[in-house]
């Protein structure tokens, strides 16, 4: 006896995402999405437990590595957290010499943050276990499809940030009502 498939409503509108008329397609891309998400998860966490710190001062030690110095602001908007989220960790990683504050040459006013040298040593720990994860985790990736999903992934980004602020808006309209 066949099967009959209930018929639920689609979660996406856009002509673009549907496929044959239904949102199964899209549906297998935010699964597919939210299961890669939670690899990289377990590798950040991996990395940091390494490394010997948490999963979000990884994040921002790598981010603050790449850089010539960011403000507690310029790493909380890259990495989409709050500012004070951000200073809590990064304190800890200045405590411990990871990071250091320095003041920005442009503006005395303005603190940065930068790589301290057992920061430095700690990447150095870490490299050659991050050269084999990241090769493994993007390993179907030649350099024009990397550079696609490095475009794709800032688009999605900036539409998730909007969505986020869309859902906060009628959360709160559904609060009031």
């Amino acid at each position: 006896m066949a099967r009959t498939r209930r018929r639920l409503p689609l979660t996406v509108s856009r002509p673009a995402l549907l496929a044959g008329g239904g949102d199964a397609q899209f549906r297998g891309l935010i699964h597919d999405l939210i299961a890669y998400g939670h690899k990289l998860d377990a590798c950040r966490d991996a990395f940091a437990a390494i490394a010997g710190i948490s999963g979000a001062q990884y994040e921002i030690l790598m981010l603050v590595s790449r850089a010539d110095g960011l403000s507690v602001g310029e790493v909380a908007a890259r990495l989409h957290r709050s500012g004070a989220f951000i200073t809590v960790e990064a304190n800890g990683l200045v405590a411990r010499g990871i990071l250091r504050k320095v003041s920005d040459p442009d503006d005395g006013r303005k603190v940065l943050l930068n790589i301290g040298s057992l920061g430095n040593e700690m990447l150095r720990r870490l490299a050659p276990f991050q050269v084999r994860i990241n090769d493994v985790l993007f390993a179907n990736l030649d350099a024009r499809r990397f550079r696609q999903l490095r475009a794709l992934a800032r688009d999605l980004l900036a539409g998730g940030d909007r969505a986020v602020a869309m859902l906060e808006f009628l959360a709160s309209e559904a609060e009031a009502a």
